[in-house]
């Protein structure tokens, strides 16, 4: 049986999703304002999940008056690191340091701006993607690690931030050594690499590889397997930031295609919801709060309060499975055994709130 369900479970929560830091050439008012603008539109892409919404025209709108979108800004200084296309055991690649506008964005302003265009919200609960990757150099192969290849794991941070990904690296560890090899997994795809997510605790799993030419040239292929499907896509750049970023870019089109919810509701009257076990007023407020939290619910409007069980009117966005999915990635509440209720209500969703 495959490992991969359309329902997935072990979702990450991915913080700064509203939050950017953009690199500075100085603290100039003229340097802040372009910074904020390219932050907004990262923010705007991670929000949706859409990477071409910056064609949209309610968004170069919001762009041109990006300031009125901030919440808070400052400026700090980070270590980096130079990518040499030349680098070699003696001349590794060097450190250095970045000036960087870090710039918080007001959530509900970027969420009301993409549902008023019409374009999708994706909530900042994700499914993690666990990322193997194997690097071809000259006739040795090795698995991308941190001691060898801290350019690419640069390039993995910095992308999954970009587009708002949880991405997990294997340790690489005697235990992964043992169950996989490199060659194994030049072929993309490996029983044991694919079991390795239930250790890991990641919903999917993405495979690399890549041939470092002598050119410079990066030259690779990948496979994405999730939800029981697999994508496989080549290729190639000059930098392994580029490189890197293809793939990124891949994972999150997949992935918001399945979980960023679209402004539209599911129903005109919403959809109702039976939610048992809110025995004291704590948990009927909690699971309250809980509903009205999840991005695809605008309102949880309560119609009717019996015993432990509450009938909601759910008011939201998306496709019902979306919503489902919601529930089942967060999972504060459970669902319950199709069938069970014999109330008057037309219950489309049965779930029930587990005692702390």
């Amino acid at each position: 049986m495959s490992l991969f369900f359309p329902l997935l479970t072990a979702a990450e929560q991915v913080d700064g999703l509203y939050d950017i830091a953009v690199p500075v050439a100085s603290q100039s008012s003229q340097e802040l304002r372009r910074a904020t603008r390219e932050g907004l539109s990262t923010v705007f892409v991670r929000v949706s999940g859409d990477a071409g919404l910056a064609q949209q025209s309610a968004i170069k709108a919001a762009l041109k008056k990006a300031t009125q979108y901030t919440r808070q800004f400052r400026y700090e200084t980070r270590p980096g690191l130079v990518w040499q296309a030349d680098k070699t055991e003696d001349k590794p690649d060097q450190p250095t340091e970045q000036l960087y506008a870090v710039i918080e964005f007001e959530p509900k302003l970027v969420d009301a701006t993409l549902r008023a265009a019409g374009l999708p919200l994706w909530s900042s609960n994700r499914p993690t993607v666990l990322l193997w990757l194997v690097v071809a150099e000259g006739n040795k192969r090795r698995f991308a690690n941190a001691e060898t290849d801290a350019d690419i794991i640069q390039a993995i941070t910095i992308n999954a931030q970009r587009r708002g990904l949880a991405i997990k690296l294997p340790t690489l560890d005697l235990e992964d050594m043992v169950a996989v090899s490199t060659s194994q997994l030049w072929q993309l795809n490996h029983p044991k690499a694919n079991a390795a997510a239930e250790r890991y605790q990641a919903d999917t799993v993405l495979f690399g590889r890549v041939s470092l030419l002598t050119n410079g040239e990066w030259l690779g292929s990948w496979q994405y397997n999730y939800a029981e499907q697999r994508q496989s896509f080549d290729a190639e750049a000059m930098a392994a930031n580029d490189y890197i970023a293809v793939a990124i870019d891949q994972v999150a089109q997949l992935l918001a295609q399945q979980y960023a919810i679209a402004p539209v509701n599911i129903a005109d009257n919403g959809v109702l919801l039976r939610l048992s076990g809110i025995d004291d007023f704590i948990n009927y407020a909690r699971a309250i709060n809980y509903l009205e939290s999840v991005a695809a619910v605008r309102h949880a409007n309560v119609l009717s309060v019996e015993g432990d069980e509450i009938i909601v009117r759910l008011v939201a966005d998306g496709l019902l499975t979306q919503l489902e999915q919601s529930f089942a990635l967060d999972k504060k509440i459970q669902p319950q055994i199709s069938g069970s209720y014999q109330g008057d209500y037309d219950i489309v969703l049965d779930y029930f709130w587990p005692s702390s």
